[in-house]
Protein backbone atom coordinates (compact mmCIF):
# COMPACT_ATOMS: atom_id res chain seq x y z
CA UNK A 1 0.00 0.00 0.00
CA UNK A 2 1.26 3.43 -0.85
CA UNK A 3 -0.16 6.63 0.59
CA UNK A 4 -0.48 9.60 -1.71
CA UNK A 5 0.97 12.93 -0.62
CA UNK A 6 -2.40 14.17 0.62
CA UNK A 7 -3.05 10.96 2.66
CA UNK A 8 -6.61 10.67 1.28
CA UNK A 9 -5.97 8.29 -1.60
CA UNK A 10 -4.50 4.82 -1.32
CA UNK A 11 -3.06 3.13 -4.39
CA UNK A 12 -2.62 -0.65 -4.28
CA UNK A 13 -0.48 -2.19 -7.00
CA UNK A 14 -0.68 -5.77 -5.72
CA UNK A 15 3.04 -6.35 -5.47
CA UNK A 16 3.82 -4.93 -8.91
CA UNK A 17 5.80 -1.86 -7.90
CA UNK A 18 5.77 1.79 -6.96
CA UNK A 19 3.03 3.84 -8.64
CA UNK A 20 5.35 6.47 -10.14
CA UNK A 21 7.38 3.78 -11.94
CA UNK A 22 4.53 1.44 -12.89
CA UNK A 23 2.96 1.45 -16.36
CA UNK A 24 -0.82 1.47 -16.63
CA UNK A 25 -1.01 -2.12 -17.89
CA UNK A 26 0.41 -3.36 -14.56
CA UNK A 27 -2.29 -1.74 -12.42
CA UNK A 28 -4.72 -4.28 -11.03
CA UNK A 29 -2.21 -7.12 -10.92
CA UNK A 30 -2.94 -8.56 -14.38
CA UNK A 31 0.47 -9.35 -15.84
CA UNK A 32 -0.97 -10.95 -18.98
CA UNK A 33 -0.63 -7.74 -20.98
CA UNK A 34 2.92 -6.81 -20.02
CA UNK A 35 6.04 -7.21 -22.09
CA UNK A 36 9.37 -5.45 -22.58
CA UNK A 37 7.61 -2.14 -23.15
CA UNK A 38 6.47 -2.25 -19.52
CA UNK A 39 10.10 -2.48 -18.42
CA UNK A 40 11.02 0.35 -20.78
CA UNK A 41 8.31 2.49 -19.16
CA UNK A 42 9.68 1.76 -15.68
CA UNK A 43 13.24 2.47 -16.82
CA UNK A 44 12.14 5.76 -18.40
CA UNK A 45 10.27 6.71 -15.20
CA UNK A 46 13.46 6.07 -13.24
CA UNK A 47 15.47 8.20 -15.68
CA UNK A 48 12.84 10.94 -15.46
CA UNK A 49 13.22 10.98 -11.67
CA UNK A 50 17.03 10.98 -11.86
CA UNK A 51 17.20 13.71 -14.51
CA UNK A 52 14.52 16.01 -13.10
CA UNK A 53 14.70 15.37 -9.37
CA UNK A 54 10.94 14.82 -9.39
CA UNK A 55 8.85 11.66 -9.49
CA UNK A 56 6.88 11.34 -12.72
CA UNK A 57 3.13 11.68 -12.42
CA UNK A 58 1.82 8.13 -12.22
CA UNK A 59 0.34 6.54 -15.34
CA UNK A 60 -3.19 6.27 -13.95
CA UNK A 61 -3.29 10.01 -13.18
CA UNK A 62 -1.88 10.85 -16.63
CA UNK A 63 -4.40 8.57 -18.31
CA UNK A 64 -7.25 10.38 -16.55
CA UNK A 65 -5.69 13.84 -16.99
CA UNK A 66 -3.49 13.98 -20.13
CA UNK A 67 -0.80 16.64 -20.05
CA UNK A 68 -0.31 16.30 -16.29
CA UNK A 69 3.32 15.14 -16.60
CA UNK A 70 5.69 18.13 -16.50
CA UNK A 71 8.03 18.17 -19.49
CA UNK A 72 11.53 17.15 -18.37
CA UNK A 73 13.14 20.30 -19.78
CA UNK A 74 10.83 22.45 -17.64
CA UNK A 75 12.47 20.85 -14.61
CA UNK A 76 16.01 20.49 -16.00
CA UNK A 77 16.90 22.94 -18.77
CA UNK A 78 20.23 21.20 -19.44
CA UNK A 79 18.46 18.25 -21.08
CA UNK A 80 18.54 18.16 -24.85
CA UNK A 81 15.27 18.28 -26.74
CA UNK A 82 16.13 14.88 -28.23
CA UNK A 83 16.49 13.31 -24.78
CA UNK A 84 13.23 14.88 -23.68
CA UNK A 85 11.43 13.48 -26.75
CA UNK A 86 12.87 10.01 -26.19
CA UNK A 87 11.96 10.05 -22.51
CA UNK A 88 8.38 11.18 -23.13
CA UNK A 89 8.03 8.56 -25.88
CA UNK A 90 8.95 5.80 -23.44
CA UNK A 91 6.53 7.22 -20.84
CA UNK A 92 3.48 7.00 -23.12
CA UNK A 93 0.53 5.53 -21.23
CA UNK A 94 -0.39 3.04 -23.99
CA UNK A 95 2.24 0.33 -24.56
CA UNK A 96 1.78 0.39 -28.35
CA UNK A 97 2.90 4.03 -28.38
CA UNK A 98 6.20 3.22 -26.60
CA UNK A 99 9.50 1.97 -28.04
CA UNK A 100 9.34 -1.76 -28.69
CA UNK A 101 12.95 -2.43 -27.67
CA UNK A 102 15.54 -0.89 -25.39
CA UNK A 103 17.66 -0.18 -28.48
CA UNK A 104 14.85 1.94 -29.94
CA UNK A 105 14.50 3.76 -26.63
CA UNK A 106 18.22 4.51 -26.40
CA UNK A 107 18.22 5.69 -30.01
CA UNK A 108 15.21 7.90 -29.24
CA UNK A 109 17.08 9.42 -26.28
CA UNK A 110 20.06 10.21 -28.48
CA UNK A 111 18.29 11.34 -31.66
CA UNK A 112 14.80 12.34 -30.60
CA UNK A 113 11.56 11.00 -32.01
CA UNK A 114 10.13 11.54 -35.48
CA UNK A 115 7.33 14.06 -35.92
CA UNK A 116 4.70 11.32 -36.03
CA UNK A 117 5.57 10.51 -32.41
CA UNK A 118 6.90 7.11 -33.35
CA UNK A 119 10.25 5.68 -34.19
CA UNK A 120 13.56 7.53 -33.66
CA UNK A 121 14.64 9.99 -36.30
CA UNK A 122 16.89 8.28 -38.84
CA UNK A 123 20.51 9.30 -38.89
CA UNK A 124 21.00 11.26 -42.13
CA UNK A 125 23.29 9.69 -44.71
CA UNK A 126 26.05 11.61 -46.51
CA UNK A 127 23.97 11.59 -49.65
CA UNK A 128 20.94 13.16 -48.01
CA UNK A 129 23.11 15.69 -46.12
CA UNK A 130 24.81 16.73 -49.37
CA UNK A 131 21.50 16.96 -51.19
CA UNK A 132 20.02 19.11 -48.43
CA UNK A 133 23.02 21.47 -48.27
CA UNK A 134 24.12 21.42 -51.92
CA UNK A 135 24.08 25.24 -52.15
CA UNK A 136 26.77 25.42 -49.43
CA UNK A 137 29.29 23.27 -51.34
CA UNK A 138 30.70 26.10 -53.53
CA UNK A 139 31.14 28.32 -50.47
CA UNK A 140 32.88 25.54 -48.54
CA UNK A 141 35.13 24.81 -51.52
CA UNK A 142 36.03 28.51 -51.89
CA UNK A 143 36.86 28.77 -48.17
CA UNK A 144 39.06 25.68 -48.40
CA UNK A 145 40.97 27.15 -51.37
CA UNK A 146 41.33 30.48 -49.55
CA UNK A 147 42.70 28.74 -46.45
CA UNK A 148 45.21 26.79 -48.55
CA UNK A 149 46.30 29.93 -50.39
CA UNK A 150 46.77 31.93 -47.16
CA UNK A 151 48.69 29.06 -45.58
CA UNK A 152 50.98 28.93 -48.61
CA UNK A 153 51.44 32.75 -48.51
CA UNK A 154 52.41 32.62 -44.84
CA UNK A 155 54.95 29.88 -45.54
CA UNK A 156 56.63 32.15 -48.16
CA UNK A 157 57.31 34.96 -45.66
CA UNK A 158 60.91 35.23 -44.43
CA UNK A 159 61.49 33.94 -40.87
CA UNK A 160 61.33 36.57 -38.14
Amino acid sequence: IMMADDDRTVTVLQGRGTAAYTPLEQYGGDSGHTDGRSDIYSFAATLYHLLTGQLPTDAKERFLHPGKLPRPRELNSTLSSQSEEGLLWALETHPDARPATIEEFLQGLAQGVSDDGGRPRPTPSWESALATHRQLLPIAFFLLLLALFLTWQLSQLPPV
